[in-house]
């Protein structure tokens, strides 16, 4: 018996193996398959996933910021339209209490009473003041005439009035000026500060 060296055998059968799978063209072929392909497959759907489920959380939580951001500044505006309401029942109550001086009268006759030249025109308050130790009926001072009745001390005290009246409405208009500014400082604090809910976006 004749014996075949192993080598030959392993020869002859690679090339019977080729000889098998050539035949036939592609229909005989054998598949290459890859053992990588599946599990990319799975690991590239795996990712799309949580990709997916991130971008979710992401949006909740933005969403979940924007609400708490829209609280925010509710509560800031709020603050700030309450700081502002009552900078301006302030100013609406100086404006009334302005419209009520203003209806207080001089005293018609007063510059008869009380001539330019005595520096008696713009102190009614302190020629009302000398009424008291005045005698009834006799005059005010010796240099002029301001005879103590009745009839010239209510000119003076209506004069005195006005004169107060006038000295409370210049300082009223102080307090409107500084008010109104106020009310600006606060309109622009909240502005510059709070701004709007696109801060939070």
């Amino acid at each position: 018996m004749v014996k075949i060296p192993n080598e030959a055998l392993l020869i002859g059968g690679a090339i019977l193996a080729a000889l098998v799978l050539s035949k036939g063209g592609g229909s005989t072929s054998i598949p290459f398959i890859n053992p990588f392909s599946n599990l990319l497959a799975k690991a590239e759907t795996k990712a799309i996933q949580k990709l997916g489920s991130n971008i979710d959380t992401l949006e909740s939580a933005r969403e979940s910021n924007m609400s708490i951001a829209e609280s925010i500044l509710g509560y800031e505006r709020g603050i700030a339209d309450v700081k502002i309401s009552r900078q301006q029942t302030e100013l609406d109550k100086t404006q009334q209490y302005i419209g009520q001086q203003q209806k207080i009268p001089s005293a018609g006759g007063y510059s008869e009473l009380a001539p330019p030249q005595q520096n008696w025109q713009n102190n009614a308050r302190a020629l009302l003041g000398k009424f008291s130790n005045a005698t009834i009926g006799g005059s005010l001072f010796p240099d002029f005439r301001l005879i103590n009745n009745q009839q010239n001390y209510n000119i003076v005290a209506q004069q005195a009035r006005y004169q107060t009246a006038q000295e409370n409405i210049t300082l009223a208009n102080q307090s409107i000026l500084s008010q109104t500014n106020e009310i600006q400082r606060l309109s622009d604090v909240y502005q510059t500060t709070y701004g709007d809910i696109s801060r939070y976006s």
